[in-house]
């Protein structure tokens, strides 16, 4: 792991997680769910695999075990968002910059050292997840929300 990425991780850890587990999600450094009467709500971020940015990806199902179409039967507190169709899913993405690798995430790629950069991204992020609660919540696509169907 880059110094870049685990500069990113800990602004992370101190300003997205929080806002995730104030809006009811629980789970790990890069995956998490919110249990809900009669949904679960997934939530991911992803990294690109060359390293430098980052997208956040969710979706809503119902409750209850998946029945996946390769014949395991996954509980629901296992699920992660990429069990999930994609048609059932979003991504929280950059819109502010002219992504350059077609992943269109949110970079860190040059931010250096800059523990500020990383902290400002990291704030932005938690800024942006009223877009997640509401796409899934009602289906409001708000300006940095990308759905695939």
């Amino acid at each position: 792991m880059s110094r870049e990425g685990n500069l990113m991780r800990k602004a992370i850890k101190r300003y997205l997680l929080p806002a995730l587990e104030r809006l009811g999600f629980t789970g790990t450094s890069s995956k998490f769910q919110r249990l809900l009467p009669e949904s679960q709500d997934l939530l991911a971020i992803q990294y690109h695999k060359y390293g430098g940015s980052f997208i956040l990806e969710f979706g809503r199902r119902e409750r209850g075990s998946l029945h996946a179409s390769w014949g395991a039967v996954v509980p629901e507190e296992k699920l992660e968002v990429i069990y999930l169709p994609v048609t059932m899913r979003a991504r929280l993405q950059e819109t502010e910059v002219e992504a350059d690798d077609g992943f269109a995430g949110f970079s860190f790629r040059d931010f250096g050292e800059d523990e500020n950069k990383y902290d400002n991204l990291a704030k932005r992020l938690a800024g942006l997840l009223p877009q997640i609660d509401a796409w899934l919540s009602t289906g409001a696509k708000g300006p940095n929300v990308h759905t695939f169907g």
